[in-house]
């Protein structure tokens, strides 16, 4: 390992960190891995950040703020808005599937999800809604798509394979032919999340 000269920001160690995760999963970075991929010693990543589930949190708030920075503005209407924000959202864990997990234990004190947060609730007013049924949509919208993520990204790379297995195991004609292949499995998974937000959209909004 050739040692870095210069001082790193606190971006490079998020890049870095996020490539490192896509490339060795969750469960493998630590700050001495870190420090190691960007030629530095692991006290080097303690200047910018306290602990690992701070630099996790800096990480996903850098995919969301992606997410954010992808979005149409102003979009088409308001339903078009909050759907696209959605699938935004979703794209941005399908391209970092391992940070799915830390959804499980984030503390979402993230400037990003913040903005996405607001951004949504004023979405969500603009098409009409109001009180509870605003708060109440919100939240079906958030666990949803933040629940599907979990749910969907968990065991990657292997996610798609092992659901294609369980799908041809129910004998079942109609899921045998999706189970033909695991890409066959992860289309169907994401037109799917789709159906699932426009249900979701649509049967608050026609209220």
């Amino acid at each position: 390992m050739t040692p870095r000269t210069g001082n790193l920001d606190q971006q490079a160690f998020i890049r870095a960190g996020t490539e490192f995760v896509d490339e060795h999963g969750l469960s493998a970075l630590t700050m001495r891995a870190l420090g190691e991929k960007l030629g530095v010693d692991a006290t080097a990543c303690y200047r910018h950040f306290t602990s690992k589930d701070e630099l996790l949190s800096a990480m996903v708030d850098a995919m969301l703020a992606a997410a954010l920075d992808s979005l149409e503005s102003p979009p088409a209407s308001p339903r078009d808005g909050i759907v696209d924000q959605t699938l935004a959202v979703r794209r941005a864990f399908l391209k970092h599937p391992h940070l799915a997990a830390t959804l499980v234990v984030s503390s979402g004190d993230l400037p990003s999800a913040h903005q996405l947060t607001l951004n949504a609730i004023g979405l969500l007013r603009s098409m009409g809604l109001e009180g509870d049924e605003l708060v109440r949509c919100y939240q079906t919208v958030e666990s949803y798509t933040m629940g599907s993520c979990v749910f969907d990204m968990s065991g990657t790379p292997d996610n798609m394979e092992i659901r294609r297995q369980r799908y041809q195991s129910l004998g079942v004609k109609e899921f045998t032919h999706v189970a033909r292949s695991a890409k066959g499995v992860s289309s169907l998974t994401e037109a799917a999340f789709r159906k699932g937000v426009d249900a979701i959209i649509d049967s608050f909004s026609s209220r």
